[in-house]
């Protein structure tokens, strides 16, 4: 009996120590859409302590209507606006609950964009960060809270998110306040399932909004291309599940013309293509392969676009070049194509214009600039190590770090710096002088001939480092 009894005991201290890992709701959704433009949300604070209630993405609260606080018995008082939040009444603390609707139509109009409000057509794609208040500040903990959002949809309405689903028969998911403060991309109208794509990695859930000619076994096969190139980049850092939202735009016959993404552990995106195509290469596409990357990119404080888009940039020609959809010479010819227009003219630091990015809009110019830093990165870190080495060994070890704790941008050059030359990577970064590009492709036996071709010589200083990049 005491055998037993000692048995019982440590089931229920392990129970129960498993139960004290598992957070406790923080705080819950009630998301009513009457169509695709307008919603009401009710939103249930659980046992937060919180003074205010704000939403996410700048400019977004003007689409934030009649703000009020439900108390018990159903009386409701309207709240007070302050910038980009509401204050809450602190004369009762019964008030648990905030009511407010979402002019969906006007954010669309306004903003046109995914990470926003976005109408496609018989569907509407929107950041939950845009749409759904959350209390400020934001709780936090380990683990992180939990959110639950329950959605009521009229007839012939879908819903597609990354979220977990939750049993029931209406839709109802769970998040945690990490997973919102990386933000995801929800879409609710008319879309359709496009199935589940394996990796060995990763899980893709993919969907299509709109018609396109191309067969949903094209679009299937162009999606996985451009994830197994990550998949095998990244391995077990891949993010297990990913979620895809194709979108097929009526009257454009390219192939990928742009895409967004969201990546926390559980990435978003929307990609955009042309509805006309009926085949999708990755030798025509560069946009699957760049947005699919970043849901690798490793996880940050603060946003570093000469490092994430920048890196990016660089891999979506070398990772292509590698599977074989560019040939060698194709890969080298779309990187001098960029590296000519965009990495050569004098001008402020691509630190500084990365930090500005958002006030210049000088995209092209970060996005290249910051490819431009990777490959001379990855160029000294293969000579430096003899060929055991590469800027693919440190992005893998950054996103490995950066899953335990989020990296900031010293930590990020410091790692940087440790595998090249102390100071090397600080000082292109913040030199205002033109990055020595011309004379690095001289070095690895590639001759510019034109704007967007090259030659490949097999007599130069690092042809085998040439040779082993792709």
């Amino acid at each position: 009996m005491k055998r037993l009894h000692s048995i019982w005991i440590l089931w229920a201290l392990l129970f129960l120590s498993g139960a004290a890992r598992e957070p406790a709701v923080g705080w819950h959704y009630s998301v009513k859409l009457m169509d695709l433009s307008r919603a009401t949300v009710l939103l249930d604070l659980g046992g937060l302590s919180v003074r205010r209630i704000c939403v996410d993405m700048s400019g977004a609260g003007r689409f934030v209507r009649n703000v009020e606080q439900v108390f018990h018995g159903g009386k409701t008082q309207a709240l007070l606006r302050e910038d980009e939040c509401w204050l809450l009444s602190t004369a009762s603390q019964s008030v648990r609950q905030v009511r407010y609707d979402y002019d969906l139509a006007g954010a669309a109009e306004a903003f046109g964009s995914a990470d926003f409000v976005q109408r496609m057509g018989a569907a509407v794609t929107f950041s939950d960060e845009a749409v759904l208040l959350r209390p400020d500040p934001l709780p936090t903990g380990s683990p992180s809270p939990l959110i639950e959002v329950e959605f009521s949809l009229p007839p012939g309405v879908g819903i597609t998110t990354p979220w977990q689903r939750l049993p029931g028969p209406a839709p109802r998911y769970r998040l945690d306040a990490a997973q919102y403060d990386g933000g995801s991309y929800l879409t609710v109208g008319t879309f359709r399932p496009l199935g589940t794509i394996a990796l060995p990695h990763s899980q893709v859930e993919l969907f299509l909004v709109g018609q396109a000619k191309a067969s949903d076994q094209t679009l299937r096969s162009w999606v996985e291309q451009a994830v197994r190139l990550s998949d095998g980049f990244y391995g077990e850092r891949m993010p297990s599940q990913v979620h895809i939202v194709l979108v097929a735009m009526p009257g454009h016959g390219g192939v990928g013309s742009f895409g967004t993404v969201l990546r926390p552990r559980r990435p978003s995106l929307v990609i955009f293509f042309g509805g006309e195509a009926e085949r999708l290469p990755l030798h025509d596409d560069w946009v699957a392969t760049h947005e699919v990357f970043h849901v690798g990119n490793p996880l940050l404080r603060h946003k570093i676009p000469w490092l994430i888009e920048g890196f990016t940039t660089y891999y979506q020609d070398v990772l292509r070049a590698r599977a074989g959809a560019l040939s060698v010479e194709e890969g080298w010819s779309d990187l001098w194509e960029g590296i000519q227009r965009h990495c050569q003219g004098d001008g402020p630091s691509l630190r500084s214009e990365s930090e500005r990015l958002r006030q210049t809009y000088h995209y092209s110019r970060v996005y290249w600039g910051g490819a431009c830093l990777a490959m001379l990165i990855d160029v000294e870190i293969r000579h430096k190590s003899r060929g055991k080495r590469s800027l693919d060994d440190v992005l893998v070890e950054l996103r490995t770090r950066s899953l335990k704790e989020p990296l900031d941008e010293e930590a990020v050059i410091e790692v940087l710096e440790q595998a090249t030359t102390t100071g090397r990577v600080r000082g292109y970064l913040n030199q205002s002088k033109a990055l020595p590009m011309v004379e690095l492709l001289k070095s690895l036996g590639v001759e510019p001939v034109g704007t967007d071709r090259v030659r490949l010589h097999d007599v130069a200083p690092l042809v085998k480092v040439r040779r082993a990049m792709f």
